[in-house]
């Protein structure tokens, strides 16, 4: 029997998944009882506290909240889009974060007080899973910390408007979703990241970075984008430089 298109096609068709039975499998593995389930957290928090980043010496300290949220039935993650008024980083994507003050206990106070401060989100409503560790941004390191913040609903939030423009929410489906995922390459340095396409706005740079590395510590089952990247490496003793070739993973991240 000569194999045809027209001949094999009854076998794709039920040997295959239908796209409605592929949403409905992805959706029960994002569902929030699966993702916030006591063994799910304990193994993003080890994850996520394994990261290890290349990071500056002698620079200033910021912090930046991840926050975990419930909206609309969904579980994703809120960002928040910068005002214009703001010296840094203007009209772009970011997590709610900032630099350390001389006041902050540590770096996890930092960011729950930029959380207070930009979008009205009280500590007491933030429940923190993990800090992870420090990483180098240009003259700061960052640190990043991973929490969960209940139920939210962006457009009642009572944001700070000389920082923040609005609020908003991208599902972990849509943050998953391979169609909706690009990349932006960077020359200075010269490194490749991540661009979520499935929000309101576009997710991209440190803050698309981020989103990636807790991704992968959240839902490692369903979250399957890889990118290679290189990255010029500047070492503590000299100003020398070494181009790495790396597949960027939750355990070997450079950003």
């Amino acid at each position: 029997m000569k194999l045809t298109a027209a001949s094999i096609r009854p076998f794709l068709r039920a040997f295959s998944i239908a796209p409605e039975h592929r949403v409905d499998m992805i959706d029960s593995t994002l569902k929030p009882e699966v993702v916030l389930s006591e063994s799910s957290r304990k193994a993003c928090i080890e994850k996520f506290k394994s990261i290890r980043v290349p990071k500056a010496s002698n620079v200033a300290e910021a912090a930046v909240l991840v926050p975990l949220c419930l909206y609309k039935g969904e579980l994703g993650f809120l960002y928040m889009l910068r005002s214009m008024r703001v010296t840094s980083n203007p009209g772009q994507v970011s997590f709610p974060g900032g630099m350390r003050d001389e006041t902050d206990v540590d770096l996890r106070e930092t960011a729950l007080r930029e959380t207070w401060e930009e979008l009205k989100i009280p500590k007491e409503k933030v429940d923190v899973w993990t800090a992870g560790n420090l990483i180098g941004k240009g003259n700061v390191n960052v640190m990043p910390v991973l929490a969960y913040v209940g139920e939210v609903v962006p457009e009642k939030l009572e944001i700070n408007h000389d920082e923040v423009e609005e609020a908003f929410v991208v599902s972990l489906q849509k943050l998953c979703d391979p169609e909706l995922i690009h990349f932006t390459s960077f020359r200075h340095p010269v490194m490749t990241l991540p661009c979520y396409l499935g929000g309101k706005h576009r997710v991209w740079g440190f803050t698309g970075a981020i989103t990636h590395m807790a991704l992968e510590c959240l839902v490692p089952q369903v979250y399957k984008y890889k990118f290679f990247s290189v990255r010029p490496i500047i070492t503590n003793d000299s100003s020398e430089t070494e181009s790495n070739y790396f597949d960027y993973n939750a355990t070997h991240s450079k950003i």
